[in-house]
């Protein structure tokens, strides 16, 4: 079997391009710092101060302008502190701490779902180190919606389903 074969989809499945107007539901820069605020603050992170310190580094360094800069290495010397030899495949600290921070992050939205006054949400996606703000009117079109992904691989030559793996949303 070729490893680098080339699944044909339809137009359907690409994305489609961003709308012009994307930018006019980027919440303001004051409106990020008070909500992350009042997130350091909730019940959830008021005792994590490793989390504290994660997220208030990615959300700062994200307003500066410095998201691209957001990396494991980065994140471990300057959050962790991690001396200049770190190596993100020996030490998972980056990764395992994220995955705490997303869930983190869940609940407390979760936990203030019935609260008004969230006027941003603040997200990391899977795979990523920066953060993105939404505003909170899109939470809640979005709550009770959830999705499942389904990808299977079929070989070609005889359609053989080889690999199934499904994700809930």
């Amino acid at each position: 079997m070729n490893p680098a074969a080339v699944l044909p989809f339809p137009a359907s499945y690409l994305p489609k391009p961003a709308s012009a107007d994307r930018h006019k539901h980027v919440p303001s820069p004051d409106a990020v710092r008070a909500q992350l605020s009042k997130i350091l603050q909730s019940e959830g992170f008021v005792h994590a101060r490793r989390m504290r310190r994660f997220l208030e580094f990615i959300v700062t360094e994200t307003l500066a302008g410095n998201a691209g800069r957001l990396c494991e290495y980065t994140i471990a010397t300057s959050v962790f502190e991690r001396d200049q030899s770190f190596e993100p495949g020996l030490d998972p600290i980056v990764r395992n701490d994220a995955r705490r921070l997303r869930q983190k992050l869940l609940e407390y939205y979760e936990r203030s779902n019935h609260v008004e006054g969230d006027d941003v949400i603040i997200e990391i996606p899977k795979g990523s180190y920066v953060p993105v703000f939404t505003p909170g009117s899109c939470r809640r079109s979005r709550a009770g919606c959830q999705y499942r992904l389904t990808v299977t691989l079929v070989r070609i030559a005889d359609g053989a389903e080889v690999w199934t793996d499904e994700h809930e949303y």
